[in-house]
């Protein structure tokens, strides 16, 4: 899928409780924030413990996926253009 707006966080780099916080949002069913994680969790421990699908999980890899391709292109790139 293709998101309007900021750009998904990386799994890999970057803020990790942002990135476990994002996608807790996507993939569990919630109406009031508080229902992500209990408030002495981390949303690093609510993401570990919550039971992704492996649908979810499989979104989540290619969110990722995304990232390694845009980034091997950048890569590639700046190979050219070194000569």
């Amino acid at each position: 899928p293709n998101f309007t707006g900021a750009s998904l966080p990386r799994r890999n780099q970057g803020d990790r409780e942002y990135y476990c916080c994002t996608m807790l949002t996507f993939f569990k069913p919630w109406r009031r924030g508080r229902e992500l994680k209990a408030s002495a969790q981390t949303w690093d421990d609510a993401f570990t413990a919550h039971p992704f699908s492996n649908e979810e999980e499989s979104y989540m890899r290619n969110f990722n996926i995304r990232y390694e391709c845009m980034d091997a292109q950048d890569d590639y790139r700046a190979q050219l253009k070194k000569g």
